[in-house]
C-alpha cells in the first residue's frame, strides 16, 4: 500500500456482509426503540426503560436482541384485549349495526299486523 493511502482494500464479499449486518443492526435498534417507547413501564422487565434504552443504543447487536428476548414482559390477555372483544358476538354485531344504521326503532303496539283469523272476521258476509 502506498504511503498516504486512506482506504483499506476489502473484498466486495466482505463489504456486502458488513452492509447487511449493519442494516440488520439498525433495523433491530429501531424495532427495539419503538417497542420500548410504546410499551408501558410495567410491561418492561425491571420497570426501567432508560436502562433498556441505553443498552439498546450502546451495545451493538446484543442490546436490541437482549431487549427483544428478555426485556419485554407480556401483559395478561385480559388487560391487552380490546374492550369490544370481551362482549358476546351478538352484542358486538348489534352495536355494529346501530353504528352503521342508527338505533333500531322502538316497537309500537298500535300498529300490529292482524292475524288471518282477525282478517276473516272483518270481511262482511255477502248477501245471498
Amino acid at each position: 500500500m502506498p504511503l498516504g493511502a486512506t482506504h483499506v482494500d476489502l473484498c466486495p464479499g466482505l463489504i456486502a456482509v458488513v452492509v447487511v449486518f449493519s442494516l440488520l443492526n439498525i433495523t433491530l435498534v429501531i424495532i427495539s426503540l419503538v417497542s420500548l417507547i410504546q410499551r408501558p413501564k410495567a410491561a418492561v422487565r425491571f420497570h426501567n426503560k432508560w436502562v433498556w434504552g441505553a443498552l439498546v443504543l450502546l451495545v451493538n447487536g446484543f442490546g436490541p436482541l437482549a431487549y427483544l428476548a428478555l426485556g419485554r414482559v407480556d401483559a395478561p390477555l385480559a388487560e391487552t384485549a380490546a374492550p369490544w372483544t370481551q362482549r358476546p358476538a351478538s352484542e358486538r354485531a348489534r352495536a355494529a349495526v346501530e353504528l352503521l344504521y342508527g338505533p333500531a326503532p322502538a316497537p309500537s303496539t298500535a300498529a300490529t299486523t292482524p292475524s288471518t283469523g282477525e282478517l276473516a272476521a272483518r270481511v262482511p258476509e255477502s248477501p245471498s
